[in-house]
């Protein structure tokens, strides 16, 4: 939107406690006319940052926007969940050329499958047009933009994809998004569970390339939610593949020998996370004969067999919940799982 010349009010959960709809770096893009796209919770706290982002279109200013609302608030507001949200609201004006040219090298590093690292400048009534409020430091070191702050007193993320923090307590804050595209999974079989797999990843944020070599089995029709499709040879395939680092690979093919064959070559990728379908027998034997082979114990025991979460699947359609659950749960490993009851 902003690329294409349209004004933006970017909304962004940079601090949070208690029990809210969303964690820190949930976003909501508003445009003046209105349009919502994105979330950071729904129900009354995305009501009023529309509203407010509706003034900042004409005040031309960020704002630091806190939403408390615990006990009695709760309640009136017909809410379940509560607690504090730090929001940011940041006016993303393409009449500022330096904010323009940024997002658009963002772009470009992103299409590059390049992980990124955006740091915005928090501060109440920052004009839209002021420039010096970003920074973007790409994979390779080079920096753009200058905020007064060295890439070397940034904080060590580990995992974690967003960050607030302040060198000086006195001084702005700083909030440090780490960015790249979402995750691709690479799907091996085109049978039936994978048709399921493959809607409710789609669903849930993830690209998807679908790999068979039966035409008849991987192709539009079965696979609409595919951003690609490959028929080949399982073996031959990986030659032609860029799989990164933020990369999930699924093997769920039609036989144990094509498993075999792709669990080998994904042995030897980057891939963040390797899964494969089959009961324990099955797995057991499998990894035998690689060990035979030489790959070592400790790289099978890091695979995901047999793939998906335990909840007794046993339809197709259940084993695709449980398959994609346990992807949305190593997608998100720094985050705590919130306690209902004391």
């Amino acid at each position: 939107m902003l690329l294409s010349g349209q004004r933006i009010i970017l909304a962004k959960t940079i601090r949070r406690s208690g029990s809210t709809p969303r964690d820190v770096g949930s976003m909501c893009i508003i445009t003046e006319t209105g349009e919502l796209f994105g979330t950071v919770g729904g129900g009354l706290l995305e009501y009023q940052v529309q509203t407010r982002a509706k003034d900042l279109f004409k005040e031309k200013m960020s704002c630091l926007y806190p939403f408390r609302l615990t006990g009695q608030g709760v309640a009136e507001a017909g809410m379940i969940c509560g607690g504090e949200v730090d929001l940011y609201l940041d006016p993303l004006f393409p009449e500022n050329k330096e904010t323009l040219a940024l997002f658009q090298a963002l772009v470009t590093e992103m299409t590059a499958n390049r992980t990124v690292r955006l740091v915005t400048r928090i501060q109440d009534k920052v004009p839209a047009l002021e420039t010096g409020t970003r920074m973007l430091i790409r994979e390779d070191g080079t920096i753009m933009g200058n905020i007064g702050l060295a890439p070397d007193a940034l904080p060590d993320m580990g995992k974690a994809s967003f960050e607030l923090f302040s060198p000086d307590p006195k001084a702005p804050g700083f909030f440090v998004e780490k960015i790249r595209l979402n995750p691709r999974i690479f799907l091996f079989g085109a049978g039936h569970v994978s048709v399921f797999v493959a809607q409710l990843a789609r669903l849930v944020g993830f690209d998807l390339t679908v790999i068979d070599d039966r035409p008849e089995f991987a192709n539009p029709e079965r696979f609409p939610e595919a951003d690609d499709l490959i028929v080949s040879d399982f073996r031959q395939v990986f030659d032609t593949l860029d799989i990164a680092q933020n990369a999930y690979i699924l093997i769920i093919t039609r036989g144990h020998l094509h498993d075999k064959t792709v669990l080998e070559k994904a042995l030897s990728t980057p891939a963040a996370y390797i899964g494969m379908i089959g009961s324990v027998r099955k797995r057991n034997l499998i990894y035998k004969d690689l060990m035979d082979e030489g790959i070592p114990k400790e790289r099978l025991e890091a695979v995901y067999s047999p793939v998906g979460l335990d909840i007794h699947a046993e339809t197709p359609e259940e084993i695709a919940v449980s398959i994609v659950a346990e992807l949305i749960k190593a997608r998100n490993p720094e985050k705590k799982s919130k306690t209902l009851l004391p």
